[in-house]
């Protein structure tokens, strides 16, 4: 108890001298940061500045004239105000202005970036509550401004009624500042993301267009080339085809040829066996006396039964030679287009090895995902 007691005693007197005690097993030094939630608080909505000191002169009647709207908002034309409003009451311009911005987040950090620039330069809220100078040497009179708070409007709206008030609202800083930047940022993430993503298709598509365009102008050469070879190759066929006309012509003339002598040695062949047979007849004619004239008749009629049996037979022999000589040609001929087929079915083959052998696999492979 005692103990307690002495232990209480020492933290108090420890804590009024601005330490405490370290419990033992605890590290020395440890640093306590913001709280863990920052407190909001409210501001005035639209976001606005106050201007003071934009009273000039008084008129004829003792009443007091200033800056007008237009003139206040090109004076600080360098800031994104929209519109601007004057306070008045029993004498005149009450010399308070305001500037209202766009009420958004971007219009309260040109409102925030307006009061600063007021501050660096020594004429905000405590410059003109505690040392205000209204006018400068030579005349000119000295604007200050500071960011609204509720109570300026209050003094700013103090001799207003109905319609005339000055209209607005306090909202919270939080969801309409802070909120507003973050959903910005990530807006502007989002735009930065997408903005890539259009630039990275972008340089996708004209990469694509320019591949599509070389691969276009390849095919056009390629047309053309190819164009150009079958010409070649269809005048070369064409000319091929001549010098075959031109030996089929050559063989059939030869051929022509040797058929009409043919013919002539069998004509031939014929008027010399009728000569025989004439002159045979000839020696049987005139006879000297009857036994000479027999003797001639069995000699002609012998002759002419032996030239009857050479001829048949010669007929017959003739018969097994053209036979012999058409079944030659018919095979010759038969060789001549198998001979010709294989070769057709060759050139095919190699000509199919030559078409492949020239197929790039990258462009066939384009051309199916087409």
């Amino acid at each position: 108890m005692l103990h307690r007691e002495l232990a209480e005693l020492l933290d108090e007197e420890l804590r009024r001298r601005g330490t405490s005690v370290i419990p033992a097993g605890e590290v020395f030094g440890k640093w306590k940061g913001l709280k863990d939630e920052e407190k909001d608080h409210e501001i005035v909505w639209p976001p606005m500045v106050i201007v003071m000191n934009t009273r000039l002169e008084q008129d004829e009647n003792d009443k007091w004239i200033g800056m007008g709207n237009q003139e206040l908002l090109d004076y600080f034309n360098g800031y994104a105000a929209v519109k601007s409003r004057h306070s008045y009451g029993p004498q005149g311009h009450r010399g308070m202005s305001v500037l209202i911005f766009e009420s958004s987040a971007r219009g309260y950090l040109e409102a925030e970036r307006l009061h600063k620039h007021f501050a660096e330069q020594g004429t905000d809220r405590n410059a003109w509550d505690r040392r205000r100078v209204l006018f400068h040497p030579g005349g000119k009179r000295q604007l200050y401004g500071y960011i609204a708070v509720k109570e300026d409007l209050d003094i700013f709206n103090q001799h207003s009624q109905g319609r005339s008030k000055l209209k607005y609202e306090m909202r919270s800083y939080q969801e309409m500042v802070v909120r507003q930047i973050n959903q910005m940022s990530e807006d502007n993430q989002q735009l930065i993301w997408l903005k890539s993503r259009v630039d990275k298709e972008q340089r996708k598509t004209k990469t694509l267009e320019e591949s599509l365009e070389i691969v276009s102008d390849k095919l056009r050469k390629t047309a053309e080339e190819n164009r150009i070879v079958r010409q070649r190759t269809q005048m070369h066929h064409e000319q091929s085809q001549e010098e075959l006309d031109f030996q089929e012509q050559f063989f059939k003339d030869q051929l022509k040829v040797i058929h009409e002598a043919r013919d002539a040695k069998e004509e031939d062949f014929e008027h010399l066996q009728q000569k025989e047979r004439e002159k045979a007849k000839q020696l049987s004619a005139n006879p000297s006396n009857t036994e000479e004239y027999r003797r001639r008749v069995e000699e002609m009629e012998k002759f002419i039964q032996f030239q009857d049996k050479e001829m048949k037979d010669y007929v017959a022999e003739r018969d097994r030679l053209i036979k012999a000589h058409e079944e030659k040609f018919a095979a010759m001929k038969r060789r001549h287009w198998e001979e010709e087929f294989e070769l057709e079915k060759e050139f095919d083959a190699e000509l199919t090895c030559l078409m492949e052998k020239y197929t790039h696999p990258q462009s066939a492979k384009g051309s199916n995902n087409v």
